[in-house]
């Protein structure tokens, strides 16, 4: 497996370039908008930038290939901040002041605030990281997202938990849906492989200390402490837990899967104890490797975590257009699932066009793999581990879909 490390996750200046320049373009009579809605800023903010990226990548091979029946793929980009009021404002200027007929990159927090708008409009919303139970009951009908529930975080983190043979381990959990819920599945797991859970604390995010959460973990000497929290709140952890003496190993969740953890903390603290979890593309699959190749050529740097989530929107988007009876959102989400499941399998749009046009059914297999959907417009996820090492993050461990069937 190619390791995916996180130095990737800032993408070169002129991919970066062209998504942001796009999003200033005069739509043509031949355009169809796509709204690219990420957090350029704050604590998700490179997330966002890789997003915006592997989406702009994803809609130059549309345009590149001709285009959609109903035209060109054309972006504009908006920064939410991670902040729902700001998106549900971009997106509404989107939908009814650029016609966009689809909004992706939202976060967890902008995604649900957007599932009303989107029904309203009868405009797609999709995310490649909006893990959030919430819709798990909210989306499936104009509300998709190519990355797996948060459910399926906690069962992989739990798995590896109990793989790693702990005895006794301690939860810290920002008190968040996105990481309540899947660290309530890792506990449930933690508690059928017999591990002693030491405690389980959820903490408020925004506080100038966390010693106080930390005193009855420190005092029961886990032999690991799962951290699931924001990048601010988890460096303020890490440092308190390591200056008060905590010498065990870590397992962060997907928003501590960054490279600048290591000067944040002191890579010395880190290496060889801390261990991340998130969902990840299977980098066996030749679909996969062909958009790692592709990102490779186009942007000189290894792709970042949901670029091959993100690049696939693009293409499930335009695959929809291609197949659809209207060029709008509601023709879209009339078609989005057959594209995504059932006929000829194509990686590419440009394939997929080619099948199209010859009255075939096409399934898209995507760069981050399988897209089914089920009842709520979540695809079955894969998950990486990566561990510390020499300050820079590792690939050591990878669960397929299968693992949690």
């Amino acid at each position: 497996m190619k390791t995916q490390t996180m130095r990737s996750m800032l993408l070169k200046s002129t991919l970066l370039a062209g998504a942001f320049t796009a999003s200033t373009l005069a739509a043509s009579a031949q355009d169809v908008t796509i709204g690219v809605l990420v957090p350029l800023t704050g604590e998700l903010g490179e997330f966002g930038k890789i997003v915006a990226g592997a989406v702009e990548l994803g809609v130059a091979e549309v345009n590149a290939a001709g285009g959609t029946k109903c035209g060109n793929l054309r972006t504009v980009v908006a920064d939410t901040g991670g902040n729902p009021e700001v998106g549900i404002r971009e997106a509404t200027k989107m939908i009814e002041g650029e016609g966009a007929v689809a909004v992706v990159g939202p976060t967890s927090g902008v995604m649900v605030a957007l599932v009303d708008l989107a029904k309203r409009t009868k405009t797609v919303i999709m995310s490649p990281y909006a893990g959030t139970i919430t819709l798990n009951e909210l989306g499936g009908d104009y509300v998709y997202r190519t990355v797996s529930s948060d459910l399926g975080d906690g069962a992989a983190s739990g798995l590896w938990l109990s793989e790693k043979g702990y005895k006794r381990v301690a939860m810290l959990v920002q008190n968040e849906e996105s990481t309540i819920s899947p660290a309530q599945v890792a506990k449930d797991k933690l508690a059928a492989s017999g591990i002693e859970l030491t405690d389980y604390v959820i903490y408020n995010p925004g506080q100038p200390s966390y010693q106080a959460e930390l005193v009855s973990v420190l005092a029961n000497a886990p032999d690991a402490i799962y951290l699931a929290g924001g990048q601010e709140s988890g460096v303020t952890v890490i440092k308190e837990a390591t200056a008060g003496g905590f010498e065990g190993e870590w397992l962060f969740t997907a928003d501590l899967a960054v490279p600048e953890i290591f000067d944040a903390t002191g890579a010395q603290y880190l290496n060889d104890r801390a261990f991340v979890e998130f969902a990840d593309a299977d980098s066996s699959l030749p679909e996969y490797k062909a958009f790692d190749a592709l990102y490779q050529e186009r942007t000189g740097a290894e792709p970042g975590p949901f670029a091959a989530n993100s690049y696939d929107m693009a293409n499930l988007i335009a695959l929809s257009l291609e197949k659809a009876d209207a060029c709008t959102g509601e023709g879209v989400n009339a078609v989005i699932r057959d594209i995504a499941d059932g006929g000829e399998a194509v990686s590419t749009f440009s394939a997929g066009k080619e099948a199209i046009a010859a009255g075939k059914d096409v399934n898209y297999e995507g760069a981050s793999g399988p897209l089914s959907f089920d009842a709520s417009g979540t695809p079955a996820g894969s998950y990486t581990i990566q561990q510390a090492k020499d300050g820079k993050w590792e690939n050591v461990k990878f669960y397929p879909a299968s693992a949690f069937e």
